[in-house]
C-alpha cells in the first residue's frame, strides 16, 4: 500500500466524476458554508490527485452540476460504525451533523467515504443509497477486519475472488478493494485517472490571528 486518502463522494449519477464535470468554485464557496465549514477561505485550486489527502486545516471541495466530493482528514470516518470509526479517527466525532447534511445533498443518490493510510495499512469505505447504509467495510494490519456491513457490491469481485474478506488485510488487498469502490463513483480506479481531469476548490482554515489583530488596532 502507498496511497493516503480521505475523501467523500456524493452524486446521483453511476460513474459521474469521471465525465470530467466543470468544477464551480462560486457554488463549492456556499456549499462550504452550508455545510459549516466556518473559517475556512479559499486558497487556490487543486486536482483530485493531490486532494485526496488534505494536510492538517486544509479542506478540498469540489462542486459540480451533478455531485460534490469532500477532501478532509476527520470527516470519513464519520460514515463507518463506532468500532471501525474509533481505529479512523479516534472516539470523538468532529462534525456529528455532517454526515447528514452530506446525505441529505442528494437523497436520491449515493454517498461513498474512503480511508487510506499507507502508514498503518488502514483501508476502508462507506456506500450509502437514499440516505441507508449499504456497505462498509474496513481494516488495518494491527486490527485486521474492524467492518464488514452488508452485501459485497459487484465492484469488490475482483478482489474478493482472491481471497475472503477476513484475508484481506493478511494479503494486502484494502488498498485495491478501495480503489475498485471509488470506480463506482470516478468510473475508473483512482491509481488510472488522469490527475487533471477534476479540479477542487481549496480552502485553509484561518488561524483568527489577522482579525484579532485588527480588532486590538481599533480599539488603540
Amino acid at each position: 500500500m502507498g496511497w493516503k486518502a480521505c475523501a467523500i463522494f456524493a452524486s446521483a449519477e453511476p460513474g459521474y466524476f469521471g465525465t470530467a464535470p466543470q468544477h464551480q468554485p462560486q457554488r463549492a464557496d456556499a456549499l462550504c458554508h452550508q455545510l459549516g465549514f466556518a473559517g475556512y477561505t479559499r486558497s487556490g485550486e487543486s486536482d483530485l490527485v493531490s486532494a485526496l489527502y488534505p494536510s492538517s486545516g486544509t479542506l478540498s471541495v469540489g462542486a459540480y452540476p451533478q455531485g460534490t466530493i469532500v477532501c478532509e482528514r476527520n470527516l470519513p470516518g464519520h460514515f463507518f460504525v463506532t468500532q471501525a470509526r474509533k481505529a479512523i479517527q479516534g472516539t470523538k466525532l468532529q462534525r456529528p451533523d455532517l454526515k447528514t447534511q452530506l446525505l441529505n445533498l442528494y437523497p436520491s443518490g449515493q454517498v461513498l467515504a474512503i480511508v487510506l493510510h499507507s502508514v498503518v495499512n488502514l483501508w476502508g469505505y462507506s456506500l450509502y443509497a437514499k440516505g441507508q447504509l449499504v456497505r462498509s467495510a474496513a481494516g488495518a494490519s494491527d486490527d485486521g477486519l474492524i467492518a464488514n456491513i452488508g452485501k459485497a457490491l459487484p465492484e469488490e469481485s475482483r478482489v474478493l475472488d482472491l481471497c475472503a474478506i477476513e484475508n484481506v488485510d493478511e494479503e494486502g488487498y484494502g488498498e485495491e478493494l478501495v480503489f475498485d469502490v471509488a470506480s463506482r463513483f470516478l468510473g475508473g480506479r483512482i491509481d488510472a485517472l488522469e490527475s487533471h481531469t477534476l479540479a477542487l476548490g481549496q480552502y485553509e482554515k484561518s488561524s483568527g490571528f489577522p482579525s484579532l489583530v485588527k480588532r486590538l488596532f481599533a480599539r488603540a
